[in-house]
């Protein structure tokens, strides 16, 4: 399959989704992805048992009307995040989802379409401003969407939650639907459900995608607490590195690169790793060791020139 052929369907598909919002008809198939659920959601399941994989739904606050649409807010972590909630969630939904042109033609993005998506080219403003408005005519429609407001996999070291981009709650609005704020942790062939207490984004107070993001890395915090804690000292060196290569080999597509550039990030603001990255290009000698901080920790790592 050429990439020139890949790039006329998504082309094909960025048209169809325009003609359908301009035309003022309703979304079609939308109950055939409602009816099939059950069924797929059960083949999961036994695709789960035979890889050996586990769900451990901890809490579950929510409150679910089979007519009322919402949003799932989900933490994102991995290629099998989908799978867990797919199957753990009883009400269907569409899924966002922003990597049509990196998978293609797999089984993966066949299940995809089968079950409901929402390509959105996130390099094109014309096409995320019509998927948006997409979204909003599914939710009118009293279809619920699966939402990653992260925009990717969070593999980041320390962060419950990584900052999430803002259309969720404008959506919520503009649908006027409430918000379910679920996050899921991986560990092994493990994997953690906390779903919290439907939220109706009216009654946040202050800046409502923080609060957003507070309610999910609290969600997070608790699934940690539940997995349990080990000691420094008893983690491996090289266990973050492992980390990292375990979740891409699940989902080869993805590169370290695509993940970070597709993080959302606020304008005239840089992380520690964007301020501190011209270091990486400093010849190290014993007159700029303090720039590194605890210097004789560094020292033994890296020789100082004299």
């Amino acid at each position: 399959m050429t990439q020139n052929y890949i790039e006329r369907k998504i082309k094909l598909y960025k048209l169809k989704k325009k003609i359908i919002l301009e035309s003022g008809l309703e979304i079609k198939n939308v109950n055939f992805h409602k009816n099939i659920h059950p069924f797929l959601a059960m083949l999961l399941s036994i695709k789960r048992n035979i890889l050996g994989q586990k769900i451990h739904l901890i809490k579950d606050k929510s409150s679910v009307n089979k007519d009322k649409a919402v949003i799932y807010a989900v933490t994102h972590i991995g290629k099998y995040d989908y799978e867990m909630i797919y199957e753990t969630l009883k009400k269907p939904f569409y899924t966002l989802a922003g990597d049509w042109e990196l998978m293609y033609g797999s089984i993966d993005d066949y299940f995809f379409r089968t079950t409901g998506v929402v390509y959105v080219d996130t390099e094109d403003k014309e096409d995320r401003k019509k998927s948006y408005e997409y979204n909003v005519k599914l939710l009118k429609q009293g279809i619920s969407l699966l939402w990653y407001p992260e925009g990717i996999w969070n593999l980041t070291e320390n962060l419950p939650v990584l900052k999430l981009y803002p259309g969720i709650i404008k959506a919520a609005q503009d649908a006027n639907v409430e918000i379910i704020p679920i996050a899921i942790e991986q560990s092994e062939k493990d994997f953690y459900i906390n779903i919290g207490e439907n939220i109706d984004v009216n009654n946040l107070e202050g800046n409502k995608l923080e609060q957003l993001r507070n309610i999910m890395a609290t969600l997070k915090w608790e699934l940690w607490e539940t997995i349990g804690q080990v000691k420094r000292e008893e983690i491996p060196e090289d266990y973050y590195e492992k980390f990292l290569n375990l979740r891409i080999s699940e989902w080869p597509q993805f590169n370290i690169d695509i993940i970070k550039n597709r993080e959302y990030k606020e304008k005239d603001i840089a992380n520690a790793e964007e301020v501190f990255e011209f270091m990486n290009n400093i010849e190290f000698n014993i007159n700029n060791a303090f720039l590194f901080g605890h210097g004789k920790r560094y020292i033994k790592r890296k020789e100082i020139k004299k």
